[in-house]
């Protein structure tokens, strides 16, 4: 059982990392970019960024550096702390976001076609158990 769900997760990963679902955006791109997105309203760091998504420190500098030379986001110095960098939505490319998360979101609702309501629901919750569990054990 456990190779067989292992099988089914990488599937999944790798369904979903393909270039295909997030064609003008790298995955990490976008996960930054929807992080920023829904907390415009706060100072995010890179700091901040690594613990919610996961990623290395050196991977989210890279990442950001590739970011900022598209203009997608800003980094600017705190001016109470001039350690602190924050990282902002450049906000003339918010409809490249936008247009990239319609055609997901258009993707998800033709699974939820296929597969029910019902089964979507059932799915959703397993997905939202597994991540937590997942998340708890890998970092423990």
């Amino acid at each position: 059982m456990n190779e067989e769900i292992l099988e089914a997760w990488l599937q999944l990963t790798i369904a979903i990392n393909n270039e295909k679902i997030v064609s003008e955006m790298p995955l990490n791109e976008i996960l930054i970019y929807r992080y920023l997105y829904h907390n415009q309203d706060n100072n995010v760091t890179a700091t901040d960024l690594c613990h919610e998504i996961g990623m290395l420190k050196s991977q989210m500098n890279r990442t950001l550096t590739s970011m900022e030379e598209k203009q997608l986001i800003q980094r600017l110095r705190s001016k109470q702390d001039k350690r602190q960098i924050f990282v902002t939505l450049n906000k003339d490319q918010t409809s490249l976001y936008e247009k990239e998360h319609e055609r997901i979101l258009r993707i998800v609702d033709r699974l939820i076609e296929r597969v029910g309501m019902d089964n979507a629901e059932k799915a959703l919750k397993l997905f939202k158990l597994i991540a937590q569990i997942a998340k708890e054990e890998i970092e423990s």
